[in-house]
């Protein structure tokens, strides 16, 4: 019987007992609760702390075409092929890691374990679900490295971790890849709508209220604009400009949602869009996108995922002339097709990752911006979806996570368990982990990882 688990994402939020509070800070100035995500600086300002590093993860499906994917040039000086291209503006700030290896024991298939093992480095327990020849699978046996580095953070943040999907399907281990513990999946959420009633919950925005400005056709800020107004002259031009960013990034949010409303629909009843027309694929990724920066803004969550679809997805990919992605991956290597579609497909994640790092480096913060105190880690379950292959598997990090990776660099390896980059993804977060998962016997982070 599968166990069941409150997961961390769901459950009670707590704040960390501080000598300072936002909160408290805007009771004194006469500033409503529900304007405190808003301006985190005030904490800085007022406390001196410098700005908390975070984690995202990021997955896409169905492997990828070494061949397009892997730049040409050196470690310091390398071009760009056509599956990375859109990311041309980021190479100073990503290392593209080639030769890793995940590395697949135990019970389930390719696309089982790749998922499973993705972000836990772990085999899969014995369970229902089918798949391989060695018995049926269920869930993974441990927790993802992400909710392993949650754990060690504390509750530094209303939220320990946030997980946002896009048409991730049921539960089943091709779906999920973020783990509290053995047999324990965390579920992304898939709605839009809501993840975003669920944030402002949280900032003191009362559910009810809530509801009755969506009926009223108002916006969310209307709120928080008189004691935006009444702050105004209380933070400096750059403090100001990073608010004003927020706000920009949850207007467009309404804006979206507002659009995909169907006119013929009282706005009580349908409010947002159909978040699993593979029509509307495109869409909740840019709304899920902008509100996971806008939680890592607001310091809502210090660890956050982005989940597009499943292992084994068949999202059809009309949007960019392509057809269903996991019938295309299993097609032959000098297929023209499967070479034209995938490669397109896999550009357009590439696209998207590009959106959340241009949103992330919008937030000024400090000396930097947002994308510069975080760790932005895109992988996949499979190195190749016709072979089901598991090396090299394509991962490439985003961001120095506070100065503490030297970016712009293309690094090779030779058949590497992925599980020393989760180790080097905790250490960076400045957690104690030396080893992580039972794939890898070995311990220490990835060589030439950290500068």
């Amino acid at each position: 019987m599968t166990k069941r688990r409150t997961s961390p994402s769901t459950a009670t939020p707590k704040r960390k007992n501080r000598n300072f509070s936002r909160r408290a800070l805007l009771g004194s100035i006469g500033a409503s609760a529900a304007l405190a995500p808003f301006i985190p600086m005030l904490e800085s300002q007022a406390g001196g702390t410098a700005a908390p590093k975070r984690l995202v993860l990021l997955f896409s499906p169905n492997g990828t075409l070494h061949e397009r994917w892997a730049p040409t040039g050196t470690e310091n000086d390398f071009q760009l092929r056509e599956i990375l291209s859109p990311l041309e503006d980021y190479k100073d700030q990503m290392c593209i890691l080639d030769g890793l290896e995940v590395i697949r024991q135990g019970l389930g298939d390719g696309h089982q374990k790749g998922m499973a093992c993705l972000w836990t480095g772990n085999q899969l327990n014995a369970g229902d679900f089918g798949g391989g020849d060695g018995g049926s699978a269920g869930w993974a046996g441990a927790a993802s490295i992400d909710q392993a580095i949650a754990d060690r953070l504390g509750n530094v943040a209303a939220y320990r971790s946030l997980e946002f999907g896009v048409q991730n399907g049921g539960a089943s281990n091709w779906s999920r890849m973020i783990y509290a513990g053995s047999d324990s999946p965390v579920a992304a959420e898939n709605n839009p709508e809501a993840m975003f009633n669920r944030l402002f919950a949280d900032l003191g925005v009362d559910t009810s209220e809530l509801e009755r400005i969506k009926a009223e056709r108002r916006s969310v800020l209307d709120l928080v604009h008189a004691d935006l107004e009444s702050l105004q002259n209380k933070y400096s031009s750059s403090d100001k400009a990073k608010v004003e960013a927020h706000l920009e990034a949850i207007r467009e949010i309404e804006k979206r949602n507002d659009l995909a409303t169907p006119t013929c629909e009282p706005p009580m009843q349908d409010y947002g869009l159909n978040f699993d027309a593979n029509e509307n694929f495109p869409a909740v990724s840019r709304l899920m996108i902008d509100q996971m920066v806008m939680s890592l803004a607001c310091d809502l969550t210090r660890v956050a995922s982005l989940q597009w679809s499943r292992s084994v997805s068949q999202t059809e990919f009309s949007w960019v002339g392509a057809g269903r992605h996991h019938d295309l991956s299993h097609l032959g290597n000098e297929d023209n097709t499967m070479v034209t579609e995938i490669t397109a497909i896999n550009q357009w994640y590439a696209e998207e990752v590009k959106y959340l790092l241009d949103t992330m480096a919008a937030i000024p913060e400090g000396d930097g911006t947002l994308l510069d105190n975080s760790l932005v880690v895109w992988g996949n379950e499979l190195s190749r979806g016709n072979s089901h292959g598991n090396h090299p598997v394509p991962f490439v990090t985003f961001g120095s996570c506070g100065g503490a990776i030297q970016t712009g660099r293309w690094l090779t390896y030779d058949r590497v368990a992925h599980n020393r980059l989760l180790v080097s993804m905790a250490q960076v977060m400045d957690t104690d982990i030396q080893s992580f998962g039972n794939n890898d016997p070995g311990s220490g982070g990835l060589s030439g990882f950290f500068t």
